[in-house]
């Protein structure tokens, strides 16, 4: 069987054109992260000694590390005066000012706002947030099982113990880790990589009539279809893997560093009521694996689809159409309440910002399930219902009936 997967595995996507659209994709992809580097970030004004990104690294050194009274005391003895003497607006707007690292008042008091106070602060003052929500879930367990709600104990109970204890104790630079969370594009590149992958992974043999054919040969029929299957799943997990590692790599590249791994997920404001206690960096591989799983999930759909035609033009459209549908009800989603929505859209696995970024819950028999918990488990049973019913519609394998046929009627001579 190994070699059969093999096999199907070099037959369908080992092929010069799969190479040169990932090479395309993998080059488009980079392109658009260096992009989201030169758009929104400040600190890709240039290396001289004046620009935001040389001050904020000479700055950094004194201020990365463990949080301090000592440290927030001498950011603001810095900021304070240049927050005063603009308040008004009519500082000067000289920008060759000697007296100021960045030759400007006004673009001092900027890079100190938006790059160390506004952090600092949030840093600072999360743990007091977070210690206010597990006090106030604690509370509300109490209140409810006084009423013998159980549903809303069990709930509170789960957010009390992800919020009691957060904490962030170190300053450290992570603006290149909130445009690595917050993006979307690659996931759109290998959605439509893998559908033009899979495509083809029946339909082919239907066109020239050889899936016939190979129903008489010993390794046709469901075995072969179950090689294929294993082939396209293989090929899908890669290449999600490929681009979540294009994705790491280039970020940190073109943003020139790796800092902040270390700090805790909600250390981005964007995922300040996160619902995993984790890692930067821990969380990128997380992601990872989910993206495949929501990638394969797809997948499957599209083969089944796909299994129904002998011609690829209806099967492509058809696949093609799915794909929008994920994708346009996908990034809608995120601006939406109903929880069921992001859960039954095997897309919030590709993005799973979606769902990470927020703690949310669905009852199941009485317990309450994280909805990034209940869309993987759908997202799997999804696609293993799809296998089941691919599995279930291929057909036997004429030779090998043929010859249980000829056994039994050896035996009951």
């Amino acid at each position: 069987m190994t070699r059969l997967i093999k096999y199907e595995f070099y037959k369908l996507f080992c092929k010069r054109s799969i190479l040169v659209v990932l090479i395309l994709f993998s080059v488009m992809n980079l392109f658009k992260i260096n992009s989201e580097f030169h758009s929104y970030s400040y600190l890709a004004d240039g290396n001289d000694s004046c620009s935001w990104n040389s001050v904020y690294w000479q700055l950094y050194e004194n201020y990365r590390g463990e949080i301090t009274a000592e440290k927030i005391n001498h950011l603001l003895s810095i900021y304070q005066p240049l927050a005063d003497a603009t308040a008004d607006m009519t500082a000067s707007t000289a920008k060759d000012n000697p007296d100021m690292m960045t030759g400007n008042i006004y673009s001092d008091r900027n890079i100190l706002e938006k790059y160390y106070v506004k952090p600092m602060e949030y840093f600072y003052h999360y743990r007091t947030y977070a210690l206010k929500v597990a006090e106030r879930a604690k509370e509300n367990a109490a209140v409810y099982k006084e009423r013998g709600q159980t549903y809303e104990v069990r709930k509170n109970s789960v957010i009390y113990n992800l919020y009691s204890g957060r904490n962030i104790k170190a300053f450290a630079y992570e603006e290149m880790y909130n445009y690595y969370l917050n993006y979307d594009f690659s996931g759109i590149l290998v959605l439509f990589l893998c559908l033009y992958g899979v495509i083809g992974t029946f339909v082919c043999e239907k066109e020239t009539q050889m899936d016939m054919l190979l129903l008489t040969n010993p390794g046709g029929g469901k075995k072969t279809t179950l090689a294929k299957i294993a082939a396209a799943s293989l090929f899908v997990i890669s290449v999600a893997v490929w681009f979540s590692v294009v994705d790491y790599i280039g970020f940190a590249y073109f943003f020139g560093t790796e800092e902040g791994g270390n700090l805790p997920l909600y250390a981005v404001s964007n995922f300040s009521t996160a619902a995993v206690n984790c890692n930067l960096w821990q969380y990128a591989i997380l992601s990872a694996l989910i993206r495949a799983v929501g990638v394969w999930t797809m997948s499957m759909v599209f083969l089944l689809i796909s299994m129904f035609w002998r011609n690829t033009l209806v099967p492509f459209v058809a696949d093609f159409g799915a794909a929008l549908c994920f994708i346009i009800t996908g990034a809608s989603q995120s601006y939406f309440s109903n929880i069921w929505l992001k859960i039954i859209n095997p897309y919030s696995l590709l993005a799973n910002r979606i769902l990470f970024s927020k703690t949310e819950f669905i009852g199941f028999a009485g317990y309450p399930i994280q909805s990034f918990q209940a869309a993987i488990f759908l997202g799997i049973t999804v696609g293993v219902v799809s296998i089941t019913a691919m599995m279930m519609l291929s057909k036997r394998n004429s030779y090998c009936r043929e010859r249980r046929i000829k056994c039994l009627d050896l035996c009951t001579k």
